[in-house]
């Protein structure tokens, strides 16, 4: 390994280390393998996610946040496609901070060149944590709360779920799970979106979700 690789390794890790001993306190444990602090809570888990992209010679940190539901995510890989050992991972919605709060992948973001730099970093990061992640994973700490997001205005795109294959899928999902009047409707216009998409790549998948769907029944939100 290379000094330059060496030394970033040691920022990351001291990054996290500075990090685990605040989040702690708000009920987050560090998964060291996904870079993730996690939150679990009957049945929904907040993710807070930093990402550390090279910026030589230092670190771009990028922070995450997500809200993932087990009972949205279970369904969605039983036609996904995913690995096994990537669907406890997976969230049902969120996206970077940058692009949710600001348009922009990148403008949440800081970087990280030398030790000095770690303390100015996290504090930084916990602002970020404080004053958006927090009210984040409370707005949407209902299925209710995901519906209306994803799926009041279908056609019009969100930061909070970008990529069309997956805004399609957990829409029809919690739509199907709230009981959503219009379901029908919905999936129709999900169905044009995949098959415009990618020529049509995602669209065999999607249409194995919605058929499994048919036998769903909807439940009442934990939280609404």
């Amino acid at each position: 390994m290379s000094s330059d690789a060496s030394g970033k390794r040691s920022l990351e890790a001291a990054l996290f280390d500075s990090l685990r001993s605040r989040l702690t306190s708000y009920g987050f444990t560090f998964n060291a393998k996904k870079n993730t602090f996690l939150r679990p809570h009957e049945g929904v888990v907040d993710q807070f996610q930093i990402v550390c992209l090279d910026a030589s010679p230092g670190l771009r940190i990028q922070p995450n946040v997500g809200v993932r539901f087990d009972r949205v995510e279970n369904i969605f890989h039983q036609t996904s496609g995913f690995d096994r050992k990537y669907q406890a991972d997976t969230p049902s919605i969120g996206g970077t901070i940058g692009s949710i709060y600001k348009g922009d992948t990148f403008a949440c973001g800081c970087i990280i060149e030398k030790p000095p730099d770690i303390s100015e970093s996290t504090e930084y990061i916990m602002r970020l944590f404080q004053d958006f992640a927090l009210a984040y994973f409370d707005r949407f700490s209902s299925l209710a709360a995901i519906d209306a997001e994803l799926n009041d205005h279908p056609t019009q795109p969100t930061h909070n779920r970008p990529a069309a294959w997956l805004r399609c899928s957990t829409g029809v999902i919690v739509a199907k799970l709230v009981g959503r009047p219009n379901l029908t409707e919905l999936i129709d216009v999900y169905t044009d979106v995949m098959t415009r998409m990618d020529k049509g790549f995602y669209l065999k998948r999607f249409e194995s979700l919605v058929r499994s769907l048919q036998t769903l029944s909807p439940e009442v939100p934990s939280a609404s």
